[in-house]
């Protein structure tokens, strides 16, 4: 089974939340074999994550958010706040800049210990940063060039241990593929339900996505069953997406964007009909696919600059500001 993201409350009050989220993240880095080095780099990245949070914006909250792709492994950790946001930027990253009377290492000390790291804020709407670290030294960021393309937050509904939401991200052939499963309902089954569509992917790679959800519907029929929706990109700006229930995507390309489409049924019980579409574009797209945990009343013309911004980080301000906060939810952003 995956492992699901993890959020931890952030309150000025009680600032043992901090320790409890460093202590998470080193247990975290543990299971992904990280070297020494880079889980004490994403133990300290954690600790200044919580305490800019309480020493600048009262509460907020912490997400871990370990994933594997392409053979690497790492975590992004993920600060998010409604304070009072942040006016310049830059300046916050300088050392020694604070507003709140400290040595004003924090955000500068994140920027220098993470891989990835980004920032977007709009004052008295509240700050999320970003901050990717891999389990192993990166010396050549371009070798990872597909992965820094990629973005996701996978959490659980409050109280439940697993996500019954997954997310898969394959590149093989020369072919990338995407992929949100929803099991029905919450909690274990409903994660056996979606972790046995990503298995189903994993094993037919080459398959087109209407000819995938053949498949897991097949396979899925043991199961409570699971909405799906896939999407493969084969380099030619073609996007061939098929899903079947309530998973959404949008395409953002040349400053308009295009919801994609989805039939209804559940994969593993009754799908009435599977179609496959076919969407292309011009230049640079943004693809975001997301669960019915995630509200769909947004645009991203709400946030200036923010498509311009890493992808997790896009995933992040959407989770931030959309969460239904009663049932699991999962963004997946990719640039393509």
């Amino acid at each position: 089974m995956s492992v699901s993201h993890q959020r931890i409350p952030i309150l000025v009050n009680d600032q043992s939340y901090i320790g409890h989220a460093r202590r998470q993240a080193v247990a975290i880095a543990e299971s992904l074999a990280f070297s020494e080095t880079a889980a004490g780099n994403l133990g300290i990245i954690v600790t200044e994550a919580g305490r800019n949070i309480a020493l600048h914006a009262g509460s907020g909250e912490i997400v871990l958010a370990p994933w594997t792709m392409d053979g690497y492994a790492g975590v992004d950790v993920v600060a998010l706040d409604r304070g009072p946001g942040i006016g310049d930027i830059e300046r916050a990253l300088e050392d020694g800049f604070s507003t709140a009377g400290t040595a004003g290492t924090g955000l500068g000390a994140m920027r220098r210990l993470a891989q990835e790291f980004q920032v977007y804020s709009i004052p008295r709407a509240g700050t999320v940063v970003f901050a990717r670290v891999f389990a192993r030294p990166i010396t050549d960021m371009t070798a990872v060039r597909g992965i820094s393309r990629v973005g996701v937050m996978n959490l659980p509904m409050q109280g439940e241990v697993h996500c019954g939401d997954a997310w898969k991200v394959i590149r093989a052939g020369g072919r990338s593929l995407y992929m949100i499963a929803d099991g029905l309902g919450h909690g274990r089954d409903a994660a056996l339900a979606s972790n046995r569509a990503c298995e189903v992917l994993e094993q037919n790679p080459g398959l087109l996505p209407e000819d995938l959800l053949g498949e897991m519907h097949r396979a899925l029929r043991k199961t409570r069953g699971a909405a799906v929706s896939i999407a493969t990109l084969d380099g030619r700006r073609t996007l061939h997406y098929a899903g079947a229930g309530n998973i959404s995507g949008v395409l953002h390309a040349g400053g308009s964007h295009q919801n994609l489409v989805s039939m209804n049924g559940t994969v593993g019980h009754t799908v009435n009909r599977v179609r496959e579409f076919l969407y292309t574009w011009e230049g640079e797209a943004t693809l975001i696919l997301y669960s019915d945990g995630l509200s769909s009343r947004w645009t991203l013309e709400q946030y200036p600059g923010l498509l311009g911004k890493h992808p997790a980080l896009i995933a992040a301000v959407l989770y931030r500001d959309h969460c239904r906060g009663r049932d699991d939810v999962t963004v997946l952003v990719v640039r393509i």
